[in-house]
């Protein structure tokens, strides 16, 4: 165990909220009833632990945790959070769903992430009739949002993009570049992507970096045809070895990067210099933000977790923080379909300064900011 899980787990154990981790094993060939099942409420985390989706995945968990253990200190009897890694196959997915179905105690999905495994979840829930609510996963794709079971709180990807080619239009650019760190990104992604940008109306170059290459190496083979104006699809250490080639090699392209990347750790990263690029922010700045719910999150960051804040794990406070509000009100020992029932009012609510609206739409929230970070290396926003 490493010293990043020792931190957290001692948060959780600080904080009175039980760690459990469940890993996820390969199918078995049917379901078998456990034992000894714990049958007090709980609500599910999935957690998509691939190498490539870790950090992100941590930071979103993080914020969801923190968000119940300041909850259950009012209120003990929230459901028990837990967490199923699952290792980004198809397979560990499919385990994790079933064994969610079999297991009634098992009331809700909160916070999925990353968004492969978000979108996944989904279909498999499909697929299998599972009739349960699927709270704030770390989803910007919009084509399930009308899904009855989906509960999403923050900006879709068109939302984002439309903030972002407000700028870009009064540049005249009349060409992008998405550029996906994989083929399992383009895989994920494509169909949404090239939907949103055929509504928006935008001409659309598609690069998708070969399964096992180095990003950095990919980067550096970019041809001077291709559009100088990039959309990044991956996470962050994806982003940062794609800077580094970029910036090897001396060749100027404008990066966008969608609220996946988090800045805190890209910046950890040794991104390549002189790589301008402008961030999506789905949340207020983690850091500056005078509104009184992210001042809460700082000040429990740092009481009861040695760790910077971020916009990912801001977001998953935020995320565990609307989930409880919620789940407070419902009765103790409620089931499944009560929470599915609760949560499909898609109630809107002031969480001290922050407003979760659905009038609006079919998402809790449409705020998109923007963060530059210049050829300098100095974030500007």
């Amino acid at each position: 165990m490493n010293d990043f899980e020792v931190s957290r787990r001692r948060l959780l154990c600080a904080s009175g909220v039980a760690l459990s981790t469940l890993v996820v094993p390969p199918p078995a060939s049917a379901v078998q009833p456990r034992a000894s099942r714990d049958i007090s409420p709980k609500v599910i985390q999935l957690l998509d632990m691939s190498p490539a989706q870790q950090e992100l995945s941590r930071d979103y968990a993080t914020g969801v945790r923190l968000a119940f253990a300041e909850l259950r200190k009012s209120n003990p009897a929230l459901p028990q959070i837990m967490t199923v890694e699952v290792d980004g196959s198809d397979a560990s997915l499919r385990a994790a769903i079933q064994d969610v179905k079999a297991d009634s105690s098992q009331v809700a999905l909160l916070g999925t992430v990353g968004e492969g495994l978000a979108l996944a979840s989904i279909r498999e829930a499909q697929r299998v009739r599972l009739e349960i609510a699927h709270v704030a996963p770390w989803l910007a794709d919009p084509r399930y949002d009308r899904d009855p079971h989906l509960v999403a709180l923050f900006a879709s990807r068109e939302e984002q993009m439309r903030q972002v080619l407000k700028g870009l239009a009064m540049m005249g650019v009349g060409e992008l570049g998405v550029v996906y760190a994989s083929p399992t990104h383009a895989e994920a992604l494509q169909a949404g992507t090239a939907a949103l940008t055929s509504r928006l109306g935008v001409k659309v170059r598609y690069l998708t970096a070969p399964a096992g290459q180095d990003l950095a190496g990919f980067a550096a083979r970019l041809k001077r045809t291709d559009p100088y104006f990039l959309v990044f699809m991956g996470g962050s250490i994806e982003l940062a070895q794609f800077t580094q080639g970029l910036s090897a090699r001396g060749q100027q392209h404008y990066l966008i990067c969608l609220a996946d990347v988090d800045t805190t750790t890209f910046k950890q990263l040794a991104p390549g210099r002189s790589v301008p690029i402008v961030f999506t922010q789905v949340v207020p700045n983690p850091h500056s933000s005078k509104v009184p719910l992210v001042r809460a999150y700082r000040d429990a960051l740092e009481r009861l977790f040695d760790e910077a804040p971020s916009p990912i794990s801001l977001a998953g406070y935020i995320a565990g923080r609307y989930a409880g509000a919620v789940l407070a009100g419902i009765e103790p020992g409620a089931g499944r379909s009560k929470v599915l029932a609760e949560f499909q009012r898609r109630r809107s609510m002031q969480l001290d300064g922050w407003r979760v609206d659905f009038d609006g739409g079919a998402r809790g929230g449409s705020y998109v900011s923007q963060l530059l970070l210049n050829a300098q290396g100095v974030f500007i926003g």
